[in-house]
């Protein structure tokens, strides 16, 4: 996916999707934006059992870029086909695009992604009706995205009466100028505020709420801001100084036992390779009313009399540094093979001498990681803790 365009407030209404359910209540959805079917994608999709919203075209004023998903993907009853409009895109001649999509996919559900301006509500509002007339007979539903700033504005609820629902993303970040700045994905009183008002507006909605992170860069020197990305590659390591906005399990759990009525669209499906997303299993301990914390689990696997595996497994956590273990031996005399990246950060690093410190590559929540392999013998097994900063 595509980084978000740099600004001050950084809106990832392009990220949020909506459920594809007939009834308000409980059941979770996830959205997927990848443009490209990897293996790994097709993978998250049917691993899941929840419904999906997914990518399906970006409309810009003079071009249209799509998904290689497969074609039969959107006349299944679980997906809702996500458009994409750019803001030059937010026109007649724009809509008139974006209708013809729609009929080309043969769409059953279909939402909108638009950074709609709070001044141009009103022409939304407009086009938005226009476009559910024109709609294919195939199109059962139809839903947008929307920000807390839309709410107060009376153009909003004309909008909202056009679509059978819209998708409330409650986070966003406001990029810190500087790297000691403060910033937070999702502000626990923007997002109540936002949920009242849109109870008031009375219209069906759905909360989109994040469990992925976003890499924040400064400049070595001067700490100044310098880069965002939410996946994919990073500026280079050694240049920049890193921070993660990462959404608070506290929160997100808060948000869940306050609102039992209203259904969630979890930004985004977990994707083997994505280390910046929470795996689905610390999602489904959110929606079981549990508080994920972060934790590592540990497991030593004998594979030869003489040869013990350690794997480390992170629970419920997002990071960007490596894992760093202490391993207290009770004697450190022994060989050992570091896994790719692993590194020795013992004080000590003599040949034969086992490590007291290792940091570990983090691979991604829920991963199991292959840190190094021992050679020693039956009785030689460390105690492990994280070193924490």
């Amino acid at each position: 996916m595509e980084a978000p365009p740099l600004r001050r407030m950084i809106s990832t209404t392009v990220f949020f999707l909506g459920l594809a359910l007939s009834a308000a209540g409980g059941e979770s959805a996830f959205y997927l934006w990848q443009r490209i079917w990897t293996p790994a994608v097709a993978e998250a999709v049917h691993g899941c059992d929840s419904p999906l919203s997914v990518f399906a075209a970006e409309l810009s004023a003079r071009d249209t870029a799509r998904t290689d998903a497969p074609a039969g993907l959107w006349t299944r009853n679980d997906i809702t086909a996500v458009f994409r409009l750019r803001t030059d895109a937010l026109n007649a001649a724009g809509f008139e695009r974006l209708a013809a999509e729609i009929a080309r996919n043969g769409c059953r559900r279909i939402q909108l992604d638009i950074d709609v301006p709070e001044r141009r509500l009103g022409e939304f509002a407009r086009l938005l009706a226009g476009l559910r007339r024109k709609l294919p007979a195939q199109v059962e539903e139809l839903s947008f995205t929307a920000l807390p700033c839309h709410l107060p504005h009376p153009e909003f609820a004309e909008a909202a009466q056009a679509a059978d629902y819209y998708v409330l993303q409650l986070h966003g970040i406001e990029v810190p100028a500087k790297i000691d700045a403060p910033y937070a994905l999702l502000d626990a009183g923007v997002a109540r505020q936002a949920i009242r008002r849109a109870r008031e507006i009375g219209r069906p909605f759905r909360i989109a709420l994040p469990v992925y992170a976003y890499r924040l860069s400064f400049d070595p020197d001067t700490g100044a801001f310098a880069a965002i990305s939410a996946e994919g590659d990073a500026p280079p390591e050694e240049h920049y100084r890193k921070r993660l906005a990462a959404p608070d399990p506290v929160i997100l759990r808060e948000l869940l036992r306050e609102n039992p009525d209203l259904p969630v669209v979890w930004f985004r499906l977990p994707v083997e390779g994505d280390r910046l997303c929470f795996d689905l299993d610390t999602v489904r301990r959110l929606e079981a009313g549990e508080l994920p914390s972060p934790s590592l689990d540990f497991e030593l696997r004998r594979v030869a009399p003489r040869a013990l595996e350690l794997w480390i497994t992170p629970r419920a956590t997002l990071r960007l540094e490596p894992i760093r273990i202490e391993l207290r031996w009770p004697q450190r005399t022994g060989e050992f093979d570091p896994a790719p990246g692993v590194q020795n950060e013992s004080a000590d690093r003599a040949f034969a001498i086992l490590p007291a410190r290792l940091a570990v590559p983090f691979d991604g929540c829920g991963v199991p990681v292959r840190a190094a392999t021992f050679f020693v013998d039956e009785t030689n097994r460390p105690k492990i803790k994280e070193i924490r900063p």
